[in-house]
């Protein structure tokens, strides 16, 4: 099972919000109040710390009611409570390898592979759904949630191939994003 739409983002900054109409598309189109975001793309708790701020800032500026955030010691309850009160799960972009490590630790791609609402991942996020992803001249294997491999921060004719990641490869550009539905 899949969650029924998934959004590949390419590389939004955050920072200065050059994604905005995608998020206001989906508070207004989707009827869409809550977000949850599995903060883990860096090693440095202090960096970590800055992007919470920077995310709860920019999504309640959207209009997003609730932000909340998975965070390192939840437990197995918070966990599926903070899930299942969700509207949009966001996996953020930094680093695709601690990512997917702090992902795989708390064995939490089940409940992304099952998510019931919208899935976004960006840049790192998005790598850690697909297959495989391309990112700064270096390969990723991601968690296969979507049967996809994919480039971020994409410019033509960038790819590189190897033996778990085959074309096709789909590129994202930076400000660009992929919309994927698996339902009707």
């Amino acid at each position: 099972m899949t969650p029924n739409l998934i959004i590949l983002q390419g590389g939004e900054n955050v920072k200065i919000g050059n994604q905005r109409n995608l998020f206001m598309q989906l508070i207004s189109n989707r009827n869409v109040s809550s977000i949850l975001i599995i903060p883990w793309t860096t090693d440095s708790i202090e960096k970590e710390n800055n992007y919470r701020g920077i995310y709860f800032s920019y999504f309640k500026e959207l209009g997003f009611r609730t932000i909340e955030f998975v965070e390192r010691d939840d437990n197995n309850a918070d966990i599926e409570q903070k899930f299942m009160k969700s509207d949009v799960l966001y996996l953020p972009g930094g680093d695709p390898v601690i990512l997917k490590e702090e992902i795989g630790k708390r064995s939490l791609q089940q409940k992304i592979s099952d998510f019931g609402g919208i899935v976004i991942g960006n840049s790192a996020g998005a790598i850690v759904l697909a297959n495989c992803g391309y990112a700064g001249g270096v390969l990723y294997r991601g968690f296969g949630i979507i049967d996809m491999n994919i480039e971020v921060h994409s410019n033509f004719g960038q790819y590189k191939v190897n033996e778990y990641c085959e074309p096709p490869i789909i590129g994202i550009p930076e400000e660009g994003w992929i919309v994927i539905r698996t339902s009707k």
